[in-house]
């Protein structure tokens, strides 16, 4: 048990560290405050692509879609369906529902996600189930149902599948899954400046999540309270213990598996939540609140988890 706990206190504190000067750079004006943006571009078409294709093309694609992706997807609509139950029982509006329902089962596998997953795991396969998930369906669909829940209350399909399909990071997935099951070798003029743009990727994302803790802040208001801490607990304690159940009891998983599924179900709020809500115009502090307390709260959480698991 000690050794997990210690591994997982040295991969956050190696993670912290990293964030911590990523705000210092912000802070003390090292950098423009335009990085932020240059940097997410960065990560977002170039970084993380290069480093999903690199591990996909490794993997055992067994371990993408197999238990692990089914984990990450019935947790976190568990997770989702468990907030909209609260919601109809406090009668919130729709777009605080819908919004309340992404701030509670929508994972920051991103910024926190892959650098825990290659720290803490050491490697980002881990973590790939909750992108594949999210990519895929839960992120589009909760972007429709916050167009439609927010004052436009219209949304076009059309303009959906092109952002779906036009994802850097799912085109990535399709194209590394799809050398691994053809076994395609490309050549190392190909294959050398993908992975060593692979390497930018961790780095560069918690320095540009560094640099956006320089962002204005404001808690969320007081009557709306109740409804961010509930999206946490349901967030950092339902999610991951939803996610146990599925791994121990329905696929039989343990060891590093096991804690793998759990700690990618306890990682804290993704920041979509708040670009939904803000695009929408609906559920705005909601979710600002949620995605400000889980990421505070995500290091005693994944102690915790740690412990019960080792």
């Amino acid at each position: 048990m000690i050794g997990l706990v210690v591994g997982v206190l040295s991969g956050l504190s190696l993670i912290w560290v990293i964030i911590v000067l990523g705000w210092a750079l912000g802070r003390f004006r090292v950098l423009p405050p335009e990085a932020p943006e240059v940097l997410n571009r960065l990560v977002y078409f170039v970084g993380t692509p290069c480093l999903m294709f690199t591990t996909l093309v490794e993997m055992d694609v067994r371990a993408v879609f197999g238990a692990p992706l089914i984990v990450a997807g019935v947790s976190a609509i568990a997770s989702a369906v468990l907030f909209l139950v609260y919601a109809r029982l406090r009668r919130l509006d729709r777009g605080t529902s819908v919004v309340g329902a992404m701030s509670s089962s929508l994972n920051n596998a991103g910024h926190m996600g892959i650098p825990l997953a290659t720290y803490i795991l050491g490697s980002p396969q881990f973590v790939l189930p909750v992108l594949v998930f999210q990519l895929g369906f839960f992120s589009p669909m909760f972007f429709v149902l916050s167009d439609l829940a927010g004052r436009s209350g219209r949304v076009s399909a059309a303009k959906v599948a092109r952002t779906i399909v036009t994802n850097p990071m799912l085109i990535a997935a399709v194209a590394g899954i799809t050398a691994n099951l053809t076994g395609l070798v490309l050549p190392n003029l190909v294959s050398t400046p993908i992975e060593v743009l692979a390497g930018l990727a961790v780095p560069a994302i918690l320095i540009a999540f560094g640099l956006s803790l320089n962002a204005e802040r404001a808690l969320p208001a007081r009557g709306q309270a109740a409804d961010v801490a509930v999206v946490t607990v349901v967030k950092l304690v339902a999610h991951p213990l939803i996610a146990w159940v599925l791994a121990r009891f329905a696929f039989g998983m343990g060891g590093v598996e096991l804690f793998a599924a759990v700690a990618m179900a306890g990682l804290p709020t993704a920041q979509n939540a708040y670009v939904a809500a803000f695009r929408a115009h609906t559920g705005e502090s909601i979710a600002r609140g949620a995605v400000l307390a889980t990421t505070i709260l995500v290091t005693p959480t994944l102690m915790v988890i740690a412990a019960l698991l080792a």
